[in-house]
């Protein structure tokens, strides 16, 4: 039987939380950044259209007496999103909010770590300078970080927009580009899927040709809602361990192939190349200059924005001599589409992370804005930060 955790506090602990959380909000207070406190409870379907497989396993979804899908909220992003077009329906100006509040995802069996948590974080939203605001979000969480106690930490970056500009410069269906991009973050099945792109293994026939052809012309939401309600007609259930959405996932993955072209051994060799490069931002910035010299002119400007990021980072302080630049680093929620970042801290080598964030300037258009939003956060695991900071405030 699988237990329910959450987090249980002493005295002690608890009081050095309202503390850190108190010097926490006077931080985002002096960066003019709102405090709110989105509802716990929400639509299933917005984080289950919007989530990374990892992610929509570990939500907890329920039906209500009317028979509506809702879900705790395993994030406060897209809470935070809602709250702002409710208040905004033409989603305009600029927004600066933040908040610090529980979240829910089920873990699985032999994971050490609660199913209910606190979580702290900034939305800036409206933003047209995206790099300030990727710069200004960076710095807000090194600030609070420091100001909490945290002496020593790694921070990781990377650029899902070079990543999207080099997909997009390859000869591939949307639905295998969007493939790609959501699987960035599983390194070994996002090898296999390049592998059998190469060998031509997507474009085998099968007995399903019809309805996955009718599904490769289709974008990738509408496809997802078509398997899940076959899937649902059909009363089928997880099998062999597999979720419906891993089922769904598959036949999305074969509709891909279905019209897409075989992808050459050069391009194949050229991506896995661009994905090992690692290292200090200044070194790796030329090695990513070098393996994708030649790649188009979208590719080279995706890697100039990068550039301009990091010189501005290193303008307004931030040590990046202590930071590494990761090319093949993605986030759990497919809503990530640009920069991405993670702090970690703690003792011993295995450093947890305590704070994760990134661009996301679709997520507002999904969510029924009329317009794009420019939009960039991050999350604060704000136990996980008292921790590692021997819980000094």
């Amino acid at each position: 039987m699988t237990t329910f955790r959450v987090a249980e506090y002493d005295a002690p602990t608890l009081e050095a939380l309202e503390r850190q959380a108190s010097k926490l909000k006077d931080i985002f207070r002096n960066n003019k950044y709102e405090s709110v406190e989105p509802p716990v409870l929400q639509p299933a379907d917005v984080f289950l259209d919007r989530s990374g497989e990892d992610i929509r396993r570990r939500i907890y979804v329920f039906p209500d007496q009317a028979g509506n899908e809702l879900c705790l909220r395993p994030d406060l992003t897209i809470p935070t999103c809602r709250m702002f077009l409710g208040r905004n329906p033409k989603a305009s100006g600029v927004a600066r909010f933040c908040y610090n509040g529980t979240a829910y995802r089920y873990q699985p069996p032999g994971k050490d770590a609660p199913n209910e948590f606190m979580q702290a974080g900034v939305e800036c939203l409206g933003v047209k300078d995206r790099l300030a605001a990727d710069v200004e979000v960076v710095s807000l969480a090194i600030e609070v970080c420091e100001a909490a106690g945290l002496k020593s930490f790694e921070l990781e970056l990377g650029d899902l927009g070079v990543f999207q500009a080099v997909l997009d410069g390859l000869d591939l269906s949307e639905q295998w580009r969007g493939r790609l991009r959501r699987q960035l973050r599983r390194r070994d099945y996002f090898r296999s899927l390049l592998q059998r792109m190469s060998d031509g293994a997507a474009g085998e026939t099968a007995p399903q040709d019809a309805l996955l052809n009718a599904l490769g012309a289709m974008n990738d939401d509408q496809a997802r809602a078509v398997v899940h309600e076959v899937l649902d007609i059909a009363d089928i259930s997880p099998v062999g361990g597999r979720s419906v959405s891993e089922i769904a996932e598959r036949f999305l993955e074969q509709a891909a192939g279905r019209s897409s072209a075989i992808l050459p051994k050069d391009q194949v060799d050229r991506i896995n190349a661009y994905l090992e490069i690692s290292g200090r931002p200044e070194k790796t910035l030329g090695q990513i200059r070098n393996v994708l010299k030649g790649a188009g002119k979208n590719v080279q400007t995706a890697v100039d924005q990068l550039e301009k990021r990091l010189a501005l980072m290193a303008d307004t302080g931030i040590d990046l001599k202590k930071a590494i630049l990761t090319t093949e680093f993605g986030r759990s929620f497919e809503y990530y589409t640009g920069f991405v970042f993670e702090l970690r801290g703690g003792k011993g080598k295995a450093k947890e992370r305590i704070v994760s964030g990134g661009r996301y300037d679709q997520l507002l258009t999904e969510l029924g804005a009329p317009k794009p939003v420019p939009a960039v956060g991050c999350a604060i695991w704000t136990e996980r930060l008292l921790a590692a900071s021997g819980g000094r405030t």
